[in-house]
């Protein structure tokens, strides 16, 4: 099967930007970008099965997120194959192809049946096409429960706790399937859990965190490489009998290599702070994420539970909670939205904001060599959106997605 992308305005990394072109796809991945003055070979469109005149829509790699909870009133802790391919189809017509599925804070045995339900998931053989009708899971997001109290956020206070040995020992049964874990480096424990999970392949991110700066330090030094929803449930700038220190947010922003999760859905975070985020770190170092709930496609005033909180979609979000314990309980968001929102509120170049939600979570992944890129080879992953942000078709090894928008 040979498709042919034509008149596209093809999203290409940062230091290319965006320029009218062609592709062609077979087998399921790119075989060639052909851009506007290129020679273009006339066999492509010849010998295409199928060609599609773009009119000038903008065409990019499938976007990735890297810390998804849910749509569609469900979501991972139900850890069951349903839910999961419920969530994956959701955000796979918004333009999500590839999904890492996230916890709560959750007791031993809830955690290992979602990490269970996640090999199994991943192992079995979708059959008669039924893999192009869903993103990819790429693993799962251990959010918790390793928090500070004082920043837990919509997380249930009594299963927050300490690392202990044993279920350390748990949790490295499944590495193979855990491919981050967001934990506040200040705890007792902490930074020796840090250090064995790391040495099993999983990615540390610092989170729900009260870390001073010297704390946040330890733990980058300990192996923690990224940090969890910048700014939102962590320390920061703050004054103690008038003498100012910095907190996590701003030990993140400042130490080179630290990659810094922003959910840019225009609530967690203000457009300056989501550009003073992008001056600091750059777009190689921000990686956009949705943090959606399973309030995701639910209508305004729809409540939903996460992780046994009672939560309401209100005002383009989650929140749980009222009057002074109102707080956000994640997004509804997807992820071109917060591509968007970088473009439109925050200034970045289209260009590199597509980047922080393809190129930069690929890598976070060590997924880059085959998704993330509109590059020769790789996996045909495809969004095409129209100026006005409209989704217009998604593509999934070079299969078109039937549930897209049209």
């Amino acid at each position: 099967m040979r498709l042919l992308l034509v008149n596209a305005s093809l999203v290409l990394p940062p230091k290319r930007g965006v320029a009218t072109g062609s592709l062609c796809i077979e087998e399921g991945v790119i075989k060639d970008v052909h851009l506007s003055g290129d020679c273009v070979d006339e066999y492509l469109a010849d010998d295409a099965d199928e060609v599609i005149d773009c009119d000038g829509d903008f065409v990019v790699p499938g976007l990735i997120d890297i810390h998804c909870h849910g749509a569609m009133g469900r979501d991972a802790m139900e850890a069951n194959s349903e839910a999961f391919e419920a969530v994956l189809r959701y955000h796979a017509t918004r333009g999500t192809t590839t999904v890492v599925l996230t916890t709560v804070a959750a007791s031993t045995a809830e955690m290992q049946a979602v990490l269970h339900c996640a090999e199994e998931f991943s192992g079995r053989r979708m059959e008669g096409g039924k893999r192009f009708q869903q993103a990819r899971l790429a693993g799962i997001h251990l959010e918790g429960p390793y928090f500070s109290s004082l920043r837990r956020g919509a997380h249930r206070s009594e299963m927050l706790r300490h690392p202990l040995p044993e279920e350390t020992r748990l949790l490295r049964e499944y590495a193979a399937v855990i491919r981050r874990m967001t934990l506040a480096p200040e705890l007792p424990g902490a930074l020796q859990l840090v250090r064995e999970m790391t040495a099993c392949g999983v990615e540390m991110s610092a989170g729900h965190s009260d870390a001073t700066r010297e704390e946040a330090l330890d733990g980058f030094a300990a192996g923690i490489s990224q940090v969890t929803h910048l700014y939102n449930c962590m320390s920061s700038l703050q004054s103690k009998q008038g003498i100012k220190s910095a907190g996590l947010a701003e030990a993140a922003l400042t130490t080179l290599g630290v990659l810094c999760e922003v959910i840019a859905d225009g609530i967690h975070l203000p457009a300056t702070m989501l550009r003073l985020a992008w001056l600091a770190k750059g777009w190689k170092e921000l990686v956009l994420v949705s943090d959606a709930t399973s309030g995701a496609g639910l209508p305004e005033g729809s409540t939903f539970e996460l992780g046994g909180l009672t939560c309401r979609v209100e005002e383009g979000a989650s929140w749980t909670g009222k009057g002074p314990e109102k707080r956000l309980a994640g997004s509804t968001a997807a992820m071109l939205d917060g591509v968007r929102v970088m473009v439109e509120q925050a200034g970045v170049p289209l260009a590199e904001a597509v980047a922080m939600a393809t190129i930069v979570p690929a890598g976070a992944l060590s997924q880059d060599d085959s998704i993330g890129s509109l590059e020769v080879g790789k996996k045909a992953d495809l969004l095409r959106f129209s100026s006005d942000w409209k989704v217009k078709g998604v593509w999934l090894g070079g299969e078109k997605l039937e549930t897209a928008a049209r």
